[in-house]
Parts: C-alpha cells; sequence; structure tokens
C-alpha cells in the first residue's frame, strides 16, 4: 500500500490537470458525483450532492470539450438548457484551441423531448442541439425536432452507442463529455466507448434507497477495470479521475 498524495500542491490547475492526455487523443470522458455510500441523487437531483469543488471541475470539464452528452432523463431532470458560455471561458476554451460554442447532445430512444425547450430553441446555429435516437423513435416527434435539433438515427430498436460515439467523432467532436445519467453511464461502459471516468465523492452519507451513478439491466460479463489516474481533495470531498480498461 501506498499513499497517493505523500506532497499535498495548493492551488491545482484544473485545466491542466484534466487536459493532460486529454486534448491531444480525446476519447469519451463521464462526469459524475456520488455521495460515499454510493448515491448518484439526493432528493432526486444531482445538484444536491455537488460541493464548489465539483462545480468548479464540472465547469472544466466543459471548458474542455466538444461537445456535452447527456440521456434524456437527466435532460429533463436537470433542466438542461443551451450552454451558454461566459467571456472568460470563452477565452479559456480558444487558449486550448477549440471553439466558442459548446453544443449539447441528447441520447433518446423513445423521443420524450420537448422541440419547443429552450435546450433546442436557444442553442446557436454554430452549436446547435443534436437529438441521438434509433428507428424505433416516435416519428412524429422526430420530424418536429428536426425543425430544431440535427437529429442522428443510429440503430434500429435501440441506440446503437458505438454508431453514435462515431458519428459524433464524424463532425469533428472527438472530446466527448457525457453528464449522464445513470443508465446512460451503463450502457456506454458495457458497449465498452467509455475512455475515462471523472468521479467526485460528495463527503455525505445519502442512506438507503438513492440511485445509484449505474443504472439499468445487471451485466453478465466480467466487470470494468478502472486506473487511478489523479486524485484530488477539497473540503473533505474527493476527486477521482479514472481510466477505463478496454
Amino acid at each position: 500500500m501506498r499513499a497517493l498524495v505523500p506532497s499535498p500542491v495548493d492551488d491545482v490547475d484544473l485545466h491542466a490537470f484534466y487536459g493532460a492526455d486529454w486534448l491531444d487523443g480525446g476519447g469519451l470522458r463521464v462526469n459524475f458525483v456520488v455521495s460515499v455510500d454510493g448515491a448518484a441523487t439526493q432528493g432526486g437531483a444531482s445538484r444536491g450532492l455537488q460541493t464548489r469543488g465539483d462545480n468548479r471541475i464540472f465547469a472544466a470539464l466543459r471548458d474542455l470539450a466538444d461537445v456535452v452528452v447527456a440521456g434524456a432523463g437527466t435532460v429533463r431532470t436537470e433542466g438542461y438548457s443551451a450552454i451558454e458560455l461566459s467571456a472568460r471561458r470563452r477565452a479559456i476554451r480558444a487558449e486550448y484551441g477549440l471553439p466558442a460554442q459548446l453544443p449539447t447532445a441528447v441520447v433518446s430512444r423513445s423521443l420524450r423531448l420537448d422541440p419547443a425547450a429552450t435546450l433546442f430553441t436557444a442553442a446557436s446555429g454554430t452549436a446547435r442541439t443534436i437529438v441521438i435516437t434509433c428507428a424505433a423513435g416516435d416519428s412524429i416527434v422526430r420530424a418536429e425536432l428536426e425543425q430544431v435539433a440535427e437529429v442522428v438515427v443510429c440503430g434500429g430498436d435501440t441506440v446503437d452507442l458505438p454508431a453514435a460515439r462515431a458519428a459524433l467523432a464524424e463532425r469533428g467532436l472527438t472530446r466527448v463529455l457525457c453528464e449522464g445519467g445513470p443508465t446512460l453511464f451503463a450502457d456506454l461502459a458495457q458497449a465498452g466507448v467509455v475512455d475515462e471516468l471523472c468521479l467526485s465523492i460528495s463527503p455525505l452519507l445519502s442512506g438507503p434507497g438513492a440511485r445509484r451513478a449505474v443504472a439499468g439491466q445487471p451485466w453478465h460479463d466480467a466487470p470494468r477495470a478502472l486506473t487511478l489516474a489523479g486524485l484530488l481533495e477539497e473540503d473533505g470531498a474527493l476527486f477521482c479521475r479514472y481510466r477505463v480498461s478496454h
């Protein structure tokens, strides 16, 4: 056993920390916050678990991304809207060679989405929201969404996640930040397309019954191995950066 942080370092540059081994090659990184006892929500949403440090990391990860991906359930629960970046954050993105605008991609099999939501109507023309669905999605809603978003069909009865990642890469969106939810995370991991997990551990015990960071059908194959690539701490919260073994 060895100490991971024998000599603490203060004032970590979060963009440098999370940009290392990421900006050049890209990948699909998942960001989650959980309590110490594994809950992914508190009071039905992740915001009950967030800390000051988690919010700073959340922003830094977005600053280093080409696209933010979320499942339709997370979009509804967390109240997603089109991403608006401040002038300071646009300047940070420019330093790293990233465009000023950051689009959102929503993964939805059923297309239970509201085309009138600001996630679609307030998105700029250069960062139009992307809807990733499958052929089984509601065709009427799909036609409505095509008026306000870019709709990408990947798969027949379910969303083909490797195809979805490839579709983003074809559009030059190679640094993919997934913000959940638990079912999408589980499906992405099972499909073998997750490269990195950024996990914030909030110093709270949420108690029984709260949802975990992974959800859905049980996996019947081997667990996914993780390698710890970095660890930060602030006010008792831990911020882990794991690489996913393929």
